[in-house]
């Protein structure tokens, strides 16, 4: 659940929701995982209701720490950067929040940096 609400913290950065970056929150997720339609919507209104009542990152990066490898880690900022690039409009906001949670799950500079330049690529289809 803590993924899920730092995506959607990431989707509701810009103040503008678009429905290509719900869509590959919910490809991505259901995939990963190998959740139903019904098991990901349970785990989405859950991951919203404490996404609104979070008044900080660390109770989620905190939980993603203690669950994740670095591979996942990494996968995890890679798919951030998926939805930020979803609606082909990266702006200062989620480079800062994809910055800043990475920066608190201890994914480095330099693998934040790799993982946008491929998130870039793919959406445009390199």
């Amino acid at each position: 659940m803590a993924i899920v609400a730092l995506a959607l913290h990431v989707i509701h950065a810009d103040g503008v929701v678009e429905e290509k970056e719900n869509q590959v929150l919910e490809s991505e997720i259901r995939n990963y995982f190998n959740l139903s339609k019904g098991e990901y919507d349970e785990m989405l209104a859950a991951a919203k209701h404490q996404e609104e009542r979070a008044i900080d990152l660390f109770r989620f990066t905190s939980r993603i720490n203690r669950a994740l490898d670095e591979r996942q880690k990494t996968e995890f900022i890679g798919l951030l950067w998926q939805i930020v690039h979803a609606d082909d409009q990266r702006n200062e906001i989620e480079d800062h929040l994809v910055w800043r949670i990475a920066e608190l799950i201890g994914v480095s500079g330099r693998v934040r940096i790799a993982q946008r330049q491929e998130a870039e690529r793919a959406n445009k289809g390199e």
